[in-house]
């Protein structure tokens, strides 16, 4: 999962007051490190915006263009802290990122994404973004994209977040297929899988709740949610108490948080 840091760096980049005080900062031996990687922050944030792709989980579509010079001052910033500090986790991540704005071939991408998990096994962002990479819509497909999802929840240890990736990976399916074709999760496989992944993460007494957990019990709330297993959904909407992400919700017909009420009510859970 990500770390503090990261989370705080995301969070301060957001403000347009820390944008406008590092827009001048540049990659010189007298800016501390941490300047430098809120800097890039910062040029990401504004690269996702101009793009319309705020979602900072999620794979930019081919259609969503970015800032190729914000994305381009974020590279170098990031390079000279990755050089700088070789074990730090972000620089790596936020190069995953820059690359996948860029469109950057996969065997690029590849490299980028076995550096972050050397670093953390369990980065949350960058599998999801990765697995989103595999799919249909950018060249790839769903057979790699499920194995992937597998491989890394089996990989990881029993109570990892990373089994969401399992739910996600049933989204992404469905989402290229069309909400409406909802046929694709009456396989009793589906069901099957989502159960076993919320066993091995969610569900599991290690479990941990990580920066990202509003996002994970949102992803199989709804993924329990349209199989039709109620009361699994049911389990996940009552740890949420009420809390919402917009992803995955935005991808139901209708405004998401619209989505969202309609599912947790009809799961049972009117708060």
């Amino acid at each position: 999962m990500r770390g503090e840091r990261e989370v705080v760096l995301d969070e301060l980049a957001k403000s347009a007051v820390v944008r406008e005080w590092t827009r001048g900062v540049v990659a010189d031996d007298a800016t501390p490190s941490l300047t430098l990687l809120l800097a890039a922050s910062c040029h990401l944030w504004v690269a996702r915006e101009r793009s319309g792709s705020v979602c900072a989980r999620c794979a930019p579509t081919p259609e969503q263009r970015q800032d190729p010079v914000a994305l381009g001052m974020a590279d170098s910033l990031l390079r000279a802290v990755a050089e700088r500090e070789p074990e730090w986790v972000q620089p790596w991540s936020d190069l995953f990122i820059v690359a996948l704005g860029l469109g950057t071939d996969r065997g690029h991408m590849r490299h980028l994404f076995d550096e972050v998990v050397r670093r953390e096994p369990e980065h949350l962002p960058v599998h999801v973004q990765y697995l989103q990479q595999l799919g249909t819509p950018h060249g790839g497909s769903d057979d790699d994209m499920h194995a992937f999802a597998y491989g890394a929840m089996t990989h990881a240890p029993e109570g990892s977040s990373l089994g969401v990736l399992i739910p996600h990976a049933h989204l992404e399916s469905l989402r290229t297929a069309g909400y409406q074709g909802k046929g694709y999760l009456r396989n009793p496989l589906v069901a099957r899988q989502l159960h076993h992944a919320a066993d091995r993460s969610v569900r599991h007494p290690d479990y941990r709740r990580g920066p990202e957990w509003v996002w994970v019990h949102n992803v199989f709330a709804m993924s329990f949610y349209l199989t039709g297993q109620l009361p699994a959904a049911r389990e996940m909407f009552r740890a949420l108490d009420g809390r919402y992400t917009r992803s995955p919700w935005q991808g139901m017909p209708g405004k998401p948080l619209r989505a969202h009420r309609r599912a947790r009510h009809r799961s049972g859970v009117w708060w």
